[in-house]
């Protein structure tokens, strides 16, 4: 990867939260770097720490923090010494963005469409006059196929297809160089989640955008996906590009989610399952934290799992010292 080219390198990041039990591990030591213009999906079980991510890049962080350390690099730049008011005003919305996966409980239900949108594009100081926000959120809207009459609407009063719209557009409007989408389509029926996914590759397209895309539906990554990163209690244990990714996935946990997919060339009796439960990431496993449910788990899988490169590729497993990669 060409260094001059990356827009987010992240190094070691970590957001424990307290509890009475002791601290919640939920991203713990997750490393990756991404490119401008590119696109990165996430994907992994509920409670893996995709969101919890999202939320250590953008500094949105709940007040039972125990931990948060690590870089962030935004453009070459540790963002991670910024202080909270420096954060807020240059960085968050204006250079990054996101669209929550709950449209109706990210807006306000007694602020109409428009004004919610115009708002902060005023408060942030990036136009000058009321009419110039209003023309800029006129803008947003078309970009995502908005209708422009619904703009002096009520959230309450429109689809959810519209309300997450709106909320794109409201991410949109400030033009960010990085977009966090967190399950963006995950409450929408599949003919609105095709739609807005294809809007959302246009845009990317034609704006230079660059996406990380948070979601369960690993169909919804394949479509949008440049590279897929892997997350398991807390961790990234595979990154690779998405063609060879969703060809032939490295890690166990990864051949698992693939084949518990329904594919049109396959038996409907023969969908993989991954048994178990994932473990506490209060006191985690001291090895692979995978292996209680790993297929192919050994005696070294208890040792502190290592990560390997593979042509590029990146996975925490112990076969990958055995020679596997060999055999594929």
């Amino acid at each position: 990867m060409v260094k001059n080219n990356v827009l987010l390198d992240i190094k070691n990041l970590k957001l424990y939260y307290q509890t009475m039990r002791g601290p919640v591990q939920a991203v713990d030591g997750v490393t990756f770097a991404l490119e401008h213009n590119s696109s990165l999906v996430f994907i992994g079980e509920s409670g893996c720490g995709k969101t919890s991510l999202s939320k250590a890049i953008l500094r949105l962080l709940p007040k039972n923090v125990a931990e948060y350390a690590g870089e962030v690099y935004f453009d070459g730049v540790n963002i991670m010494e910024y202080d909270d008011e420096r954060f807020r005003k240059e960085i968050r919305w204006k250079k990054m963005a996101f669209i929550p996966q709950a449209a109706m409980n990210a807006l306000n239900p007694v602020v109409k469409i428009e004004d919610q949108i115009s708002e902060p594009l005023i408060v942030g100081g990036l136009v000058n006059t009321k009419e110039e926000a209003l023309e800029k959120v006129k803008e947003a809207l078309r970009l995502v196929g908005f209708p422009l009459q619904f703009m002096k609407r009520y959230p309450f009063e429109l689809s959810g297809g519209m309300r997450q719209r709106a909320i794109i557009a409201m991410a949109l409007s400030a033009k960010p160089d990085l977009v966090i989408l967190d399950e963006p389509t995950s409450a929408l029926d599949l003919l609105t989640q095709a739609n807005i996914m294809n809007e959302l590759k246009t845009i990317k397209k034609e704006y230079g955008l660059t996406y990380v895309l948070i979601t369960h539906d690993v169909g919804t990554a394949s479509e949008i996906s440049e590279n897929v990163a892997v997350m398991y209690a807390g961790q990234i244990v595979e990154y690779s590009d998405a063609e060879r990714f969703f060809n032939n996935p490295l890690h166990p946990y990864s051949e698992k989610l693939l084949e518990s997919i329904p594919r049109l060339r396959r038996r409907k009796d023969v969908l993989g399952y991954i048994p178990g439960q994932p473990p506490s990431l209060i006191n985690p496993p001291k090895g692979c934290r995978f292996a209680e449910r790993c297929h192919k788990r050994f005696s070294k899988c208890d040792q502190e799992p290592p990560t390997y490169e593979i042509q590029g590729r990146f996975v925490k497993c112990w076969l990958y010292e055995r020679g596997e990669q060999d055999a594929r």
